[in-house]
C-alpha cells in the first residue's frame, strides 16, 4: 500500500488524515436537526415520534366530527435566524402566510369560521424554529386541532423540514413558502382521511 501511495505522491499519514477528515465531514452532513418543544401546543403528551423530524397525534374518530374550522392562532415564534434577529414585521409576514396557507388548503371543502360551534374545531399553528444548515433552510412547524368548546386535542404535530436556502430574507423565499404549503396540504389530507372513514 505504501508503494501505491508513494507512486501517486501521497504519504501514509496524509492518506490517514484525508480519510479521517472525510469521515468527519460525512458524519456532520448526516447529522439531523432535532426539533424541540416550543411550548406552543396546549399539550405534548399525546405526541408519538414518527421519525427524527416528526412527532404527531391523531384521534381520527374525534377529528371526523368537525366540519368547520376556526384558525385561532397563526404565529411565527422565531426571533433570530443565522445569528441575526428577526424583525417583528418579518414575524408577522410569516404568520400571515401561514394563516393564508391553511385557509387555502381547507376552505374549498371546510368553511373557515370566526366563532366556535358543535362541529367547529380550532386550528392553532406556528413556525417555531428557523435555522440554516449548510445551504439548506430548516423550519419547524407545530400545530394542533382542538374542540372549540372543550379544547379537547383531536390532533397535533411537530415537524421539521428542509428546503433550499434562499439568498435573500428566508421568509420571502420560495423554500419557506413551499415548506408551509406542504404542511398545510398534509393538514388537509389528515382531515380528509378522518372524514372518509
Amino acid at each position: 500500500m505504501k508503494k501505491n501511495l508513494s507512486r501517486i505522491g501521497i504519504t501514509l499519514p496524509a492518506a490517514i488524515f484525508a480519510t479521517a477528515s472525510l469521515l468527519l465531514v460525512v458524519g456532520c452532513a448526516s447529522h439531523t436537526f432535532v426539533p424541540t418543544k416550543s411550548g406552543f401546543l396546549s399539550r405534548y403528551n399525546h405526541l408519538v415520534k414518527v421519525d427524527d423530524l416528526t412527532s404527531r397525534y391523531i384521534n381520527t374518530n374525534r377529528l371526523a366530527i368537525y366540519n368547520k374550522f376556526q384558525i385561532t392562532a397563526a404565529k411565527c415564534m422565531v426571533t433570530a435566524y443565522d445569528g441575526k434577529p428577526l424583525p417583528p414585521a418579518a414575524q408577522q409576514k410569516v404568520a400571515d402566510y401561514l394563516r393564508e396557507a391553511v385557509t387555502k388548503a381547507l376552505s374549498d371543502r371546510y368553511p373557515i369560521v370566526t366563532s366556535g360551534g358543535l362541529d367547529v374545531a380550532e386550528i392553532r399553528v406556528a413556525v417555531t424554529e428557523a435555522y440554516k444548515t449548510g445551504n439548506r433552510l430548516g423550519l419547524t412547524v407545530e400545530g394542533e386541532i382542538n374542540d372549540s368548546y372543550s379544547t379537547f386535542q383531536a390532533a397535533a404535530v411537530m415537524r421539521t423540514e428542509l428546503g433550499e436556502a434562499y439568498l435573500g430574507d428566508w421568509w420571502d423565499g420560495p423554500s419557506a413558502k413551499q415548506i408551509i404549503d406542504a404542511w398545510a396540504s398534509r393538514l388537509r389530507e389528515v382531515i380528509d382521511i378522518a372524514h372518509s372513514r
